[in-house]
């Protein structure tokens, strides 16, 4: 018989991960709307925006601005993604208190994602974690690509191990391990993550799942058999990365909190607040998201 953690704690990162590829720009004050109806929802981390170049991610231009704009005096851990020291420096500036700061397993990826080799973007790693945690920022360690490279195939895990030693050993507060490829499989997601929960004890370990092979809840469910609680989720599927081939969208917020919600799993999640947050979005962008539940939700609401 199974054992799966009694609650599970989501990180909605539909707003930075779920919106960073879409060619069509959502309005400022839409997305701080979105923001603040998902704290209503019962989310209670949400990850905001990226503090990036906006010549290569344009819908993440407004970061300052959203940050600014969403009502932070609820308990809610409001964060943003960083991929270099310009980023930091203006997250910082912005007044963020919770950061994920990532480097890629593969150095391919990292050479079109932050046009740093692995080992440049490494030492960037490191003196961004310094700095932020001298700004008394909680900062969550991530490995990108941690199950696969489109570009370069199987990442070893030896490797993927290595690299989460060296966070943990530069004290990050939380430790992400992304299937950015989603070339992850459910024995690969069991074995890394036995192997990783034994390395960081009681530290967060978050999963951050792509369904580009639709494996994203099948991979989850073998997480959580090894008990792993925290998981990355989209409202409506929406996300992928631009620098990497063929990538779609994250699980699911919907699907998520509905498969866990008939296992009896606890999320705090109110389903059909995010159902209607993703059938609005799919008017805003003229397409329909690749989540199964909000629609077959508000059909039957």
């Amino acid at each position: 018989m199974s054992t799966f953690p009694h609650s599970i704690i989501i990180e909605e990162q539909g707003l930075r991960d779920g919106l960073q590829s879409e060619k069509i720009l959502i309005p400022t004050e839409k997305k701080i709307e979105f923001a603040n109806r998902l704290v209503e929802a019962g989310l209670r981390r949400i990850q905001l925006t990226a503090f990036v170049h906006p010549k290569f991610v344009p819908q993440m231009s407004d970061a300052e601005e959203v940050f600014a704009g969403v009502d932070k005096t609820k308990n809610v851990i409001f964060s943003a993604l960083v991929l270099n020291m310009k980023g930091l420096e203006r997250a910082i500036k912005a007044g963020a208190t919770h950061l994920s700061i990532s480097i890629s397993a593969s150095d391919t990826h990292s050479r079109k994602n932050t046009n740093m080799s692995l080992l440049e973007a490494l030492k960037e790693f490191k003196d961004m974690v310094r700095e932020a945690k001298k700004a008394q920022i909680t900062v969550r360690g991530g490995i990108q690509c941690a199950f696969g490279c489109r570009y370069e195939g199987k990442i070893a895990k030896g490797h993927v191990l290595d690299l989460a030693r060296q966070h943990i050993d530069l004290g990050v507060d939380e430790l992400a391990l992304a299937d950015s490829t989603g070339m992850g499989n459910p024995l690969a997601m069991k074995e890394m993550m036995t192997n990783i929960l034994a390395m960081t004890k009681d530290m967060p370990v978050i999963l951050h799942l792509h369904d580009t092979e639709g494996k994203g809840l099948a991979n989850m469910l073998a997480a959580m058999e090894t008990g792993v609680s925290y998981f990355d989720t989209a409202f409506g599927g929406l996300g992928g990365c631009p620098f990497i081939k063929g990538a779609t969208g994250n699980i699911s917020t919907e699907d998520t909190t509905y498969m866990l919600s008939q296992m009896n799993i606890q999320t705090g999640i109110d389903i059909v607040k995010i159902a209607q947050i993703s059938r609005e979005l799919e008017g805003l962008l003229g397409k329909q998201l690749s989540g199964k539940m909000h629609h077959i939700i508000l059909e039957n609401s």
